[in-house]
């Protein structure tokens, strides 16, 4: 029997005859009623599909409070956050449990969230967690009539944008849609648009980039869009986008002939957005170079391009370990749960950061060192 979300796309598809992937993953994660991150109740932690880095460790959200303190020594303004996606809060509440011990906080702390779930799970962990704070958070649904000074933080939010995946065909490049073949899902490869191929152009950010004959891979649509809002909500400030991903000459690696799309569902990743919808997460990662090339194009510069590891490590995290007065298996636990977000096979290297800057003129403590803008 199929669920209400695959009769959902049923429906669509046979009156449309295909959608773009791009549209069936919008669909498969942010449909208003049956979507993975609208409905699904459990979607982080040991009992949900995945962990986040600041779920993993307390220490993350408090080593990046650190820039925000940073950017507020250097400025008399009012200084807003606001997180792109905010999971279950856990980067929120170390973040501004740090500021508030060192008494830097923000004016308010925004949480763009579309999810009514999410939401109730986000504002329920505050209350919990900083009960005293709760006053600063607003929750928002876009970025639309808002302006702000202050920093960004997009944690695991551009790899969730609906993609679209591209294969070549003889030197041409085709597009994928979803269709219907005896009412189960095919692949129909059409030739792209003119704005995909130009798109393309823009990912490969000025790379020699050869594709062979029959190669796949994803090209995101969405990023001009989610820049240019940033580019016009944020007046003076920092972004930090952190994600699995990488430059444009890995993320088009010959060897990676299939594409970066990856599924997760009970903590165990798949490569068939086909199956369990509307029940396991869809991403591609994240092509830094693509973003950087956008960022050329608005007035927001990038300051810098690094390992999550080399990220935080700029950041104090280690200081933030060691001054924590913890028992010798507290230590223990948090020195486990530091290696999961540090250590080069663990997110500490498969996870990077884009740092962009607009109107800022200070030095920023996340790029002092290890930076590797050059690879971008």
């Amino acid at each position: 029997m199929k669920s209400l979300i695959e009769s959902y796309l049923t429906d669509k598809i046979n009156k449309e005859s295909e959608i773009l992937f791009s549209e069936f993953m919008d669909i498969s994660l942010y449909h208003k009623n049956y979507g993975y991150y609208i409905s699904k109740k459990q979607i982080f932690g040991k009992k949900g599909d995945f962990v986040t880095s600041p779920i993993n460790s307390t220490l993350f959200g408090e080593s990046i409070s650190n820039e925000f303190i940073n950017l507020k020594s250097n400025t008399n303004e009012d200084l807003i956050i606001i997180e792109l996606g905010g999971g279950d809060a856990s980067l929120a509440i170390n973040l501004l449990k740090n500021l508030k011990k060192n008494k830097c906080l923000p004016n308010k702390y925004v949480l763009l969230e579309i999810s009514t779930n999410l939401i109730k799970l986000q504002k329920n962990n505050i209350k919990n967690a900083i009960p005293d704070l709760y006053n600063l958070f607003e929750w928002k649904n876009s970025l639309e009539n808002f302006s702000m000074n202050g920093l960004v933080i997009a944690n695991e939010f551009f790899d969730a944008l609906p993609t679209e995946r591209f294969k070549i065909v003889n030197d041409n490049i085709e597009c994928l849609y979803i269709g219907m073949n005896n009412d189960k899902y095919k692949y129909i490869w059409k030739s792209a648009s003119p704005k995909l191929i130009n798109e393309l152009c823009l990912a490969k950010n000025g790379h020699e980039i050869f594709f062979e004959n029959n190669y796949i891979s994803e090209v995101n649509l969405n990023y001009m869009k989610w820049m240019e809002s940033l580019d016009k909500v944020l007046k003076s400030g920092v972004i930090f986008s952190i994600d699995y991903g990488y430059n444009s000459k890995e993320y088009f690696l010959r060897d990676r002939n299939e594409g970066t799309l990856v599924c997760a569902h009970k903590h165990q990743s798949n490569f068939n957005p086909m199956t369990n919808i509307g029940e396991q997460d869809l991403s591609s990662f994240v092509n830094f170079s693509h973003l950087s090339n956008i960022c050329s194009r608005l007035d927001i510069n990038v300051d810098g391009y690094l390992t999550q590891s080399n990220f935080l490590i700029n950041l104090g995290i280690l200081d933030l370990f060691q001054s924590k007065k913890l028992s010798d298996m507290e230590k223990l636990d948090e020195l486990n749960r530091l290696k999961n977000i540090l250590l080069p096979n663990t997110m500490g290297e498969i996870f990077k950061v884009l740092v962009m800057k607009k109107n800022v003129n200070i030095p920023l403590l996340s790029t002092k060192e290890f930076n590797h803008i050059h690879k971008l």
